[in-house]
């Protein structure tokens, strides 16, 4: 058959989109003018840009599918957008990303995701304020990154953590950059439309080869075509058509093939299979994705199917061996769009998918490499080998193969045993020797077989010579394995890199007597590497290989046993732990046990392992490196046989290190059970351990037999000490607050008792308790109240501490109080306004027909305002129109022009005069301030002609704010981060704040009307007090989003609310302490939505009201002084969306209904009054504990002259009780305090309960019907007559 007429087996590989089910879906992405694709992908994960911005990077696993949260955790480790991210070749976890911040950082994924945002990467690279354009890591050499900047090309030694070449010979932006398939060349694009061939090893000049490309300026991209002399670049050619054009480097020059696309304007990014010679064309802001098949003869690029869908933010392939080979699936693509990323499978079809099709997959780029960075640098080439896909050689059948190899610095400790595994030269002929002498392929291990002893059985030996024959024994050991345990360790280093997910096993112990450069330079990589390779006897003879054996419950191998030339056999030995106690990590499967020590039982095979933290397990450790340090070279113990000596008869002692006369042994299955029958017996009839001590319930003692009750103890003690949190709001105490204070001659006491018994006084003294401040629950306080009662006594007695203990009066009143408690001290403050009702108006009540609302307004305007009268809402249209609605006439709003007032600029806030409200204040962009009065029949006609302008700044205002106390006294915000008192009777200025140093979101007035707070974009919440000073008084840390945030005071002026954005954009609400701005005391996040939250508080019932603008949820709060400090209530959720909220002043609220708050609410056609309600059984009283005094802010308290003068006087309360209405206190009386007799145990009852009691039968009395006839009146009697017969 003629080459033109052959059929390439990727003919008709066809793409196969999934359902949106199997895609990432909701998420939030951008389009980004960057050289990157935006996203990238290895084995384990896909990482991608995250948010318009850019400046974060989405890490999800590979088959991670479905909708994802905004919140979901994200790298935030720059400050600008991410220009490129690349995963490296030979570790799935290590990510590489470049910054416009000019950066370049190293993360390390960990293998189970992102499970919390990270913002520290492994290591930071810098361009020298260069915006770095591409990064990327080298193809064969571990651990070698590049990156370019501007014209410089830079490469990084990770290991090293340094800069090891850099140049700069590129005169414009280098947008692109490929390495060879062997890693010998690059080749780059510039925008000076020159592309170049890079040799960073080469002497003198690096450029080794130069020729012109695409004849445009914009983005072009380039990639090599695998190990070929060919390259292929895409660009845009002078008339502005998308190119592709094939090169060879044997003749530079001249193009072997180009080809001409369209006029998009999109930049192809080309991704390119070395093994299949198959090229993806996708531009970015393309619905298409073309297929190409790039041949070495003409046509050189044979189009495929070509897939359409989604518009494309960015693409990348997935590596290979990540694929599903079974299905026959070539190639996957990975398609970024605006909210979803696609994997489009390209699956060559074929008539059964049971087999696997070898003639798809050629042999393709292994994980493995041997080179390193400065190997490589030093001019050393090194193909990496290659790996079969084919899951019948393949470890873990058709399984993905992932690489885990730890964080950086055990990236850096494997490096460092690449080096040190080159430098021993001397063991190169033992190298050579295992491998030729084993057989394996890419994906298995190095073995060395086992020799036996010559005898192959195990003797007994006598006690005379027992002694001799073991210092024999250990030295012919030593002498013996030292060469085989070089070679399994250097074996060891080198399978330890690539060692995949399921092939890694429970890190081992480290041995003390192991060579100094495995404690230097190992790893957790090393630890998890194949442990428990076999060694070579010096005498050279193989002996046939023995079967594996059994198992044990930890899935390891059984150390190798050594043998001496008498045939004695060492027992082996679990390594002994050379881990100081307070960094011990506990093993979480079974203990290791040998059969040295006498008592064998059921409990050392099962044991549960030891609590961390424990006396136990000190002393444990302890013992076991006082036993095992003399104890010949152990091995790595991935198995330990179950072994078993029978002594003789007359033999009572067994040595510790088991050489006594006797058989070891195997237990046989038969004997396990016998063990677990008679363990099994005894537990059952053990008791329950509650009450038991501590030394009862230790390890291997007869009360332990049950697996049920170590297994318990065990998580009794496992339980983590260090994040309590209580699970309910149950109320915290200090620790310090459990003791008193010590005297100073108690003081002096615990000084000097603390140097002759400083444990007991550490343990037992809480006299001598320092300040730290642990919030301890109830609960807790009371079971140490009674281990410090029973224990903590006569410890500190002993030292002379018996003076300082605990508080009795307080402490134990509240433990005796405890069980008495209301529901709302245990579980928790139980708010009378927890089930706040709102219900809308009748629609009767409603204002309907509203049109052509403004949705212009500025964020830091409540755009809707309303006061008992009429609302104000701004129209949309030149001219800044806002129109006034009389909420004495509801219903229907004529067709035609609505009027309205005509301002003449943008408005950008406006504000009901709180005392006068026939009086709105509207500021314009303009810096001027238009004074309107309305009349009383509200507005006829459109008018221009405002009551009064004030020229406040010359810039634009932000916002307006009435004080709540003082007439005529506005406060105006500018661009200029400046704030203006004015006298509006004067029209003039009477003071400035300063301090800002950015955009003002919010100013809210104290209750006194005396301080003033804001907040602003910088991050900052300030105090000022307007009369005495133009700084703020105080200052402290904000919410950290910057799209925009409110402020208000909440009880009487003690506690600041704020609401804002958290760094993911996440709505939240913080309080904050008055007179401390550190921190907020809590904060409560509430969803991710744009609308900024704008709060409404009121005092007399500390509700707090939040919503925003597109909102249809009021979030309900009660503000309390002590934790939590912010309560969730009730929240109201309304049939549509608002586009305002305003609240009216407390004597317009109906208390006889008892209504609470009442709002309006602006909808996009109506405006409806909605009431906030609490429900009450007896409605008809007055419920004077919902409605206390209120503060009068409906009217003046003082003049402006007086505030400014600072004349201040308290806003006047007044009582909101309807005339004629009954109080519930009133009926609900306070029994009077009725002291008991001394002289009896049951005391009499009060008067009260006798009344109450009256009161109850007049009232049952009342309800039944009461008449003075009888029953017997109405039937018929005997006569008179009958009766005297």
């Amino acid at each position: 058959m003629a080459w033109r007429f052959k059929a390439s087996k990727y003919k008709n590989a066809a793409p196969i989109v999934p359902k949106a089910e199997a895609c990432v879906r909701e998420i939030s992405v951008g389009s980004y003018q960057t050289y990157g694709n935006n996203i990238a992908a290895s084995g384990a994960f896909m990482a991608f840009n995250w948010e318009h911005t850019g400046s974060s990077v989405a890490v999800l696993p590979l088959d991670d599918c479905g909708r994802k949260s905004k919140t979901m955790p994200l790298l935030h480790g720059h400050t600008d957008t991410v220009t490129d991210l690349k995963f490296s070749p030979f570790h799935d976890g290590l990510l590489a990303t470049a910054s416009q911040d000019c950066l370049v950082k190293i993360w390390h994924i960990p293998e189970k995701g992102l499970e919390q945002s990270l913002s520290d990467p492994e290591a930071v690279f810098s361009h020298k304020q260069r915006r770095v354009e591409t990064v990327g890591f080298h193809p064969t050499a571990d651990g070698l990154m590049y990156s370019t900047a501007a014209g410089c090309v830079a490469l990084f030694d990770i290991a090293a953590q340094k800069e090891i070449f850099s140049n700069n010979e590129h005169p414009e932006v280098i947008q692109s950059v490929s390495w060879r398939e062997d890693g010998t060349v690059l080749a780059t694009s510039c925008k000076d439309k020159c592309l170049r061939i890079f040799d960073p090893r080469a002497a003198g000049t690096p450029i080794q080869m130069q020729t012109e490309s695409h004849q445009s300026i914009k983005d072009s991209r380039v990639v090599w075509l695998g190990n070929q002399t060919r390259i292929l670049t895409t660009g845009f050619d002078a008339a502005r058509l998308r190119q592709v054009i094939i090169r060879d480097i044997r003749n530079f020059n001249t193009p072997e093939k180009t080809l001409e696309l369209d006029c998009s304007t999109g930049i192809l990014m080309p991704l390119f299979d070395p093994d299949t010679n198959m090229l993806f064309l996708a531009g970015k802001g393309d619905t298409t994705i073309n297929y190409l098949e790039i041949t070495d003869k003409d046509p050189y690029l044979i189009e495929g199917l070509r897939h359409t869908g989604e518009q494309t933010k960015g693409a990348c392939l997935v590596p290979k061996r990540a694929l599903k080979v079974m299905e026959a699936e070539v190639n996957r693509v990975l398609q970024l769009t605006s909210n979803m990323v696609i994997p489009i499978m390209y699956q060559v079809p074929r008539k059964t998918y049971r087999d696997f099709h070898a003639d798809l997959y050629p042999e393709t780029m292994g994980y493995k490499t041997e080179l390193i960075a400065s190997e490589w640098l030093n001019g050393t080439n090194q193909a990496v080998p290659k790996m079969n896909l084919d899951p019948a050689k393949r470890e873990h059948g058709d399984e993905p193969i992932i690489i885990h190899r730890g964080n950086l610095n055990d990236f850096i400790k494997n490096i460092e045993n690449q080096k040190t595994k080159s430098k021993n030269q001397n063991l190169n002929q033992c190298k050579i020797a295992a491998a030729t002498s084993t057989k394996r392929n890419d994906n298995e291990h190095f073995v060395l077989q086992v020799r036996k002893c010559n005898n192959g059985e195990e003797k007994n030996g006598n006690e005379s010579n027992a002694a001799t024959a073991t210092n024999e024994k250990q030295r012919s050991v030593h002498a013996t394995t030292e060469c085989s345990l070089s070679q399994s360790e250097l074996i060891r280093k080198f399978e330890a890199k690539y060692k995949t997910d399921s092939e890694k096993e429970p890190p081992c112990q480290v041995d003390e007597k192991e060579s100094p450069t495995e404690h230097s330079t190992g790893s957790s990589e090393e630890a998890s590497s194949s442990a428990a390779l076999d060694t070579n006897s010096a005498s050279g003879s193989h002996s046939p290989p023995k079967p594996m054996p059994r198992t044990s419950r930890n899935n390891s191998l059984p150390e190798a046993t050594s043998c001496d030339s008498a045939g004695e056999c060492n027992t082996p030995r679990p390594r002994p732990r050379t881990t100081a106690a307070a960094a011990y990590k506990p093993r979480l499967g079974p203990k290791p046990f040998s059969s040295n020590t006498g008592d064998v039982s059921f409990d050392k095979v099962f044991a549960v392992p030891v609590a961390p933290g424990s006396h136990e397990n000190i002393s444990n450790v302890g013992q076991d490196n006082g036993s095992d340090l003399s104890t010949t070279q152990a091995k790595p113990d991935l198995i330990v046989e179950i072994e078993i000596k029978k002594n003789h008869e007359g033999d009572t002692n067994v040595t510790g290190n088991g050489n006594g006369n006797g058989v070891q042994k195997s237990l046989t299955t038969s004997e396990r059970r016998k063990i677990f029958e008679q363990n099994s017996e005894s537990s059952e009839n053990s008791t329950e351990g509650e009450d038991r001590t501590d030394a009862d319930l230790r390890r291997f003692s007869a009360v332990r037999s049950s697996i049920a009750e170590r297994r318990r103890v065990y998580e009794s003690r496992s339980k983590s000490q260090v994040d309590e949190k209580a699970q309910s709001p149950v109320p915290l105490r200090r620790e310090s607050s459990k003791v008193e204070p010590l005297k100073p001659s108690q003081q002096l006491m615990s000084s000097n008792s603390s140097n002759v018994m400083p444990q007991a006084a550490a343990t037992a003294a809480t006299g001598g308790i320092d300040s730290k401040r642990i919030s301890v629950p109830e609960g807790k306080l009371m079971e140490e109240h009674r281990q410090q009662r029973g224990n903590g006594t006569t410890a500190a007695a002993g030292v002379g501490l018996g003076g300082a203990g605990l508080k009795k009066s307080a402490t134990e009143a509240a433990f005796s109080a405890a069980s008495t408690k209301r529901t709302s001290t245990v579980f928790g403050k139980v708010s009378k306004f927890r089930h706040l009702k709102g219900t809308p108006g009748h629609k009767s009540t409603h204002i309907e027909n509203l049109r052509n609302l403004s949705r212009q307004i500025p964020g830091e305007c409540n755009g809707f305002h309303a006061n008992h009268e009429r609302v104000a809402v701004p129209l949309s249209g030149p001219g800044g129109k806002i129109a006034i609605f009389e909420l004495s006439r509801p219903g229907r709003l004529a067709d035609g022009v609505i009027p309205s007032l005509v301002n003449g600029s943008n408005i950008m806030d406006f504000q009901w005069d709180p005392f006068d409200a026939q009086r709105l204040a509207v500021a314009c962009d303009d810096g001027i301030v238009k004074l309107w009065r309305i009349d009383e029949g509200g507005l006829n006609e459109p008018t221009n002609a405002p009551l009064g302008e004030l020229t406040a700044h010359l810039d634009k205002i932000y916002f307006i704010r009435f004080h709540p106390l003082a007439a005529d006294v506005l406060l105006t915000a500018s661009y200029d981060m400046t704030i203006k008192l004015w006298d509006l009777r004067t029209m003039t200025e009477k003071c400035t704040l300063h301090g800002h140093t950015d955009q003002i979101f919010d100013f809210a007035w104290s209750p006194c009307g005396k301080l003033g707070a804001t907040v602003c974009k910088d991050g900052k919440i300030r105090i000022y007090n307007p009369r005495n000073a133009d700084t703020p008084i105080l200052e402290g840390n904000g919410p950290v989003g910057t799209r925009g945030a409110r402020i208000t005071w909440a009880l009487e002026g003690h506690y600041i609310v704020c609401t804002g954005f958290d760094k993911v954009s996440e709505r939240q609400i913080s309080v904050y302490n008055a007179q401390k701005l550190t921190a907020p005391l809590n904060t409560a996040s509430l969803d991710v939505s744009p609308s900024i939250l704008i709060p409404y508080y009121d005092e007399d019932s500390s509700t707090l009201f939040v919503t925003g603008k597109g909102d249809s949820t009021i979030y309900c709060y009660e503000i309390t002084d002590e934790e939590p400090y912010i309560c969730p209530l009730s929240h109201h959720r309304c049939s549509t969306l608002h586009q305002g909220l305003s609240f009216l002043t407390k004597n317009h609220c109906d208390v006889a209904s008892v209504e609470f708050s009442k709002a309006y609410r602006l909808t996009n056609t109506t405006i409806e009054p909605l009431s906030f309600t609490v429900p009450r059984i007896k409605s008809e009283l007055f419920q004077d504990d919902l409605f206390p005094p209120t503060r009068i802010t409906w009217s003046a308290t003082l003049s402006a002259d007086d505030w400014f003068d600072c004349n201040d006087k308290a806003a006047a309360k007044v009582s909101l009780k309807p005339e004629g209405m009954d109080t519930l206190s009133s009926i609900q009386q306070v029994p009077a305090p009725v002291k008991k007799p001394e002289h009896s145990q049951f005391a009499s009852k009060s008067e009260y309960e006798i009344s109450k009691q009256q009161e109850i039968q007049k009232s049952v009395s009342a309800r039944m019907e009461y008449t003075t006839k009888l029953e017997q009146d109405d039937m018929e009697g005997v006569d008179e007559n009958e009766w005297q017969e």
